[in-house]
């Protein structure tokens, strides 16, 4: 018997190491290219000096480039960059919270629908108060306008403003001036009736230390802003209770996204062997297992409170969908039986097997909430947006916990449930064979988390490879002695289910036999010095497209013009080349500084004897009809 459970493990551990051999092409790159001149900023102060104890305002004004524009700190659509300001304070003053002012809805060429956006001269605002232990002397802020510029056709890359301002705190003895008094009297300082938003700087200096009364100011600031789909205006409008409902209850849906799906078996396979038939220790564990989810996703609120960001960019960073796709695999492998979920050996000594349950729930869900990560959809995402612009770690927290007690309730019942299961009669031969299946669901997602970093093709050989292996092991390896009729029958099925599935996805068009089918999309090779080379070698015409995953215009260049059925019948005439700029590195740079690219789009055209045509050139986004003149014009 010990032989055959031995094998059985190398057999899977073999079929794992076969399924998940993905390269990573993505490297961890900073979210932020180089300076650009597109936007410049300066930085003004609301007194000449301050007092210790005192709190002021800091002004940043940005001004943009005649023609373009940035994005609001709350854009619709998740790819889009949003603006962001960050100030990195001396020790002894602290950043209250940021004011951003009211976007101004425009409607583009390449929208389909008003975007809230920045243009011209454009003033955000600091509010910060300083520390009454703080010596009198000169301090230095630095203020970040984090942006991304673009026109009515184009996009740049994401980039950056800095400014540095010189704080002067004074001696109790002297008498502070207000300065720049054009500036803040103005949004976002006032209202629109020209009413301060807060109490005056006067009136609270020396009682700054209050810390309620800044984060009630500064969510006042925040109600100012006019995104209506934004969670800001959910809590306006609603108020903070409602707004909690509002996020429980999307907490809840969210347990429909595929992302929370692989912690089912999870929830299945710990509380069916930890509960001991009991349903009352059965639910004590399901509320610390959940309890144990919510810190985790708490801990995320209160991050996006204290550095006034989104956390959503980290989650599309290669080296971070890596690591949560090494997180299923592993939890895979445990299904399998390969190992055992359990507390630590030297926590077990401290706390004794008692208590090996108990923290082991809590533990477990600490564990797991990062598998649920990359479940950032707009609600979510809106979420940290607010958190993060209040800077309030307190509201952080109890947004979050909410949204986590709403995604824990199935697994409450689910835990609970499954601690029941273990009474049913051969329970562990079924249960086991269950928990299978859910490790290859697993290895599914881990496929499917990295399938922008490994290629549509790869992605779906993984998927076949996974449902091929998962009909042969769960129908003819694994064994199941004595598990009666009806169970065998059911294994039966459920393999044969396993291999459609495999039969499907391995001759799908795109998959790892057959190619796409011509004309459902242009079928774009990935550049390289060598597939240029090769491609200018050919005879054949060739279009080249610079394309970025922030990049507004480039999403409807795709959508519209791309996918046109004229043009898809021109492109197979042509050899047709992809340029990601989605991130800036020095390989990116180095192609931009090759091809002289400002901004994305852009499409360069060369004939068949590989000679670039300047004259084709296009930048920004074009309609399906004029690129089809210009391909036409390359014969």
């Amino acid at each position: 018997m010990s032989n055959l459970i031995k094998h059985k493990n190398i057999t899977l551990i073999i079929i794992i190491a076969l399924l998940f051999f993905s390269p990573i092409t993505s490297k961890t790159q900073d979210f932020f290219s180089t300076p650009q001149t597109l936007v410049t900023t300066e930085g003004h102060l609301s007194q000449n000096a301050f007092h210790s104890g005192s709190s002021g305002y800091l002004a940043i004004t940005a001004f943009i480039t005649d023609g373009w524009h940035i994005n609001s700190p709350s854009p619709p659509d998740s790819y889009m960059i949003p603006t962001l300001l960050k100030v990195k304070m001396p020790d002894g003053i602290i950043a209250v919270g940021t004011l951003y002012p009211e976007a101004e809805e425009k409607m583009l060429e390449i929208s389909d629908s008003p975007l809230p956006l920045y243009e011209g001269q454009v003033t955000f605002g600091i509010l910060f108060e300083i520390s009454k232990d703080i010596k009198p002397g000169n301090y230095k802020i630095t203020a970040t306008l984090n942006y991304q510029g673009c026109n009515n056709m184009t996009c740049l890359q994401p980039a950056y403003s800095s400014v540095e301002i010189e704080l002067n705190v004074a001696e109790q003895n002297e008498r502070p001036e207000k300065i720049n008094k054009a500036i803040f009297s103005t949004p976002p300082f006032t209202d629109r009736n020209g009413e301060s938003v807060i109490i005056d700087i006067e009136k609270i200096s020396g009682h700054t230390g209050d810390r309620e009364k800044m984060e009630e100011r500064d969510a006042a600031t925040q109600r100012q802003e006019g995104n209506n789909k934004s969670v800001t205006e959910m809590v306006e409008k609603r108020g903070i209770l409602l707004s909690l409902l509002i996020i429980f209850l999307g907490g809840l849906a969210l347990n429909l996204t595929p992302c929370i799906y692989p912690l089912i078996p999870i929830t299945i396979s710990f509380f069916g062997g930890q509960a001991e038939g009991k349903g009352t220790k059965a639910f004590g564990l399901s509320l610390l297992y959940v309890l144990g989810i919510s810190i985790t996703y708490s801990v995320l609120g209160v991050i996006a409170a204290l550095t006034g960001g989104i956390l959503g960019a980290a989650l599309q960073n290669g080296w971070v969908i890596f690591f949560i796709a090494l997180v299923l695999v592993g939890l895979a492998t445990s299904m399998f039986g390969l190992w055992e979920i359990r507390m630590p050996m030297f926590v077990m000594k401290r706390t004794g097997s008692a208590r090996k349950g108990t923290l082991g729930a809590l533990l477990m869900g600490l564990t797991v909430g990062i598998v649920a990560a990359p479940c950032i959809g707009p609600f979510v995402l809106g979420l940290l947006t607010y958190v993060g612009k209040t800077g309030n770690p307190t509201l952080g927290f109890i947004m979050f916990f909410t949204l986590a007690w709403g995604m824990g309730i199935p697994f409450i019942i689910l835990g609970t449930v499954s601690g029941s299961i273990s009474r049913l009669p051969r329970s562990g031969e079924w249960l086991d064979w269950v928990k299978q299946i859910f490790g290859f669901i697993l290895i599914l997602m881990a496929f499917y988390f990295t399938r922008h970093l490994i290629g549509p093709k790869i992605t779906y050989t993984g998927y076949a490879l996974t449902a091929l292996s998962a009909s042969i092991y769960l129908g003819w390896i694994v064994k199941t002695a004595d598990s009666g009729k009806i169970f065998r029958i059911i294994k039966k099925v459920i393999s044969l289910i396993w291999l459609i599935v495999a039969v499907f996805l391995i001759t799908r068009p795109g998959g790892p036999i057959f190619e796409a089918k011509e004309g459902s999309h242009i079928q774009w090779a990935t550049y390289t010095e060598a597939e240029l080379s090769k491609a200018r070698l050919s005879g054949k015409p060739i279009m080249i497209d610079f394309t970025a995953a922030w990049c507004i215009p480039c999403h409807k260049l795709e959508h519209k013009t791309f996918s046109n059925p004229e043009i898809m019948i021109l492109a197979r005439e042509l050899i047709t080349i992809r340029v990601d700029l989605t991130n800036s590195n020095i390989r990116s740079e180095k192609i931009k500084k090759e091809f002289k690219i400002r901004g994305v789009p852009t499409i360069l055209f060369f004939n068949s004897k590989g000679e670039q045509i300047d004259n084709l050139r296009i930048s920004g986004f074009i309609e399906p009809e004029k690129l089809a003149e210009k391909i036409k014009k390359l014969k």
